[in-house]
């Protein structure tokens, strides 16, 4: 009788992890040839012959290409940073890649980096990327350049290092920064400050406090609509849908809260750091976690239930992409 209600219960949290995400996920973001690194940034760009195509940035100077078919099979691919782009960065303290958004109106790529000492604001930014051509599904970045956002005073205020702008999004008419947040210590606050610039001359029209969202930290964002954004909490784990008139005001907010699960073993969970969130144009969002090394490993009482591949993904830092339809928002508030 005890171990048919052990049984029961363990069938029930497997049920309640994997009621959250896409059948098949959550999936190690690698196959038995590639694998990304600490990746921080992540966005949809367009589906192919049912091939859905993506951009990660990792926060450790690499871009990549990305491809899921079928659901299951996952390909990648480096993209080339051009010597001129390499020079560019090359007295970058850090090549600290932290998010990437595309913009389909005007078929731009935007790049965050952070800065970090002794060249924080000096680095610290939002970079639009020149691919090949002219063609963004070019394997090759030739240029990059910063784009003026101003005024530089208000979008510097609260940058420090290591801690810029995690989040982005762009709409039709506006560029969306999120400042990832304030620590104190080892710890973030309870809010931060959204910035929304005119995609005209990127200056800023709006600062905002997510205070009242309750939204601590903004790691990754995207916008699903004019003023409508998805917004990743790390340290909360809870992603957020908010919804703005065209003063800003909000006029919906919707949240989930994520429950980070093992692939292969969704009974367990492991200290996930979502850090990218995406969406495609069926309304599957994606999430990425970017690997906390000092925490990803599981407790010893989990990791030792593990099988060995599954083992040396956490030991290889290997992250996780999750997949759960754009509904789920609206089943908690």
């Amino acid at each position: 009788m005890r171990f048919t209600l052990l049984l029961l219960i363990v069938c029930f949290i497997a049920a309640y992890g994997q009621s959250q995400y896409s059948s098949g996920y959550p999936r190690w973001m690698s196959n038995a040839t590639y694998r990304t690194d600490q990746t921080s940034g992540m966005v949809y760009l367009r589906t192919v012959e049912g091939k859905r195509e993506f951009l990660l940035v990792d926060d450790i100077g690499k871009i990549h290409r990305f491809f899921i078919e079928h659901d299951t099979v996952f390909t990648f691919h480096s993209i080339v940073l051009s010597k001129a782009v390499q020079e560019y960065l090359k007295d970058f303290p850090k090549w600290d890649f932290e998010e990437v958004t595309y913009d389909k109106y005007t078929n731009k790529i935007y790049m965050s980096i952070e800065g970090n000492k002794p060249r924080i604001k000096e680095t610290v930014g939002i970079y639009e990327l020149g691919f090949k051509g002219g063609d963004i599904f070019s394997d090759t970045i030739e240029s990059i350049k910063k784009v003026p956002v101003k005024p530089e005073a208000t979008f510097l205020e609260y940058v420090e290092d290591n801690i810029g702008y995690e989040g982005m999004a762009v709409d039709e008419n506006y560029l969306y920064l999120g400042l990832e947040g304030f620590a104190y210590n080892i710890d973030f606050g309870d809010s931060t400050f959204l910035y929304v610039a005119d995609k005209k001359d990127y200056t800023i029209q709006r600062k905002i406090s997510t205070k009242d969202l309750g939204i601590r930290t903004i790691c990754g964002m995207y916008a699903t609509g004019n003023r409508q954004l998805l917004i990743i909490d790390r340290n909360s784990r809870v992603l957020h849908y908010v919804a703005f008139d065209k003063n800003f005001a909000v006029t919906e907010h919707h949240k989930v809260t994520l429950k980070p699960a093992i692939p292969g073993y969704v009974q367990f969970e492991y200290n996930a750091a979502l850090e990218s969130v995406t969406s495609d144009e069926a309304g599957n969002i994606y999430l990425a976690d970017d690997p906390w090394k000092s925490h990803y490993k599981p407790a010893a009482k989990i990791f030792n239930q593990l099988d060995e591949n599954t083992q040396n993904n956490f030991i290889r830092f290997v992250p996780v992409i999750y997949k759960l339809e754009h509904s789920i928002l609206f089943k908690e508030n």
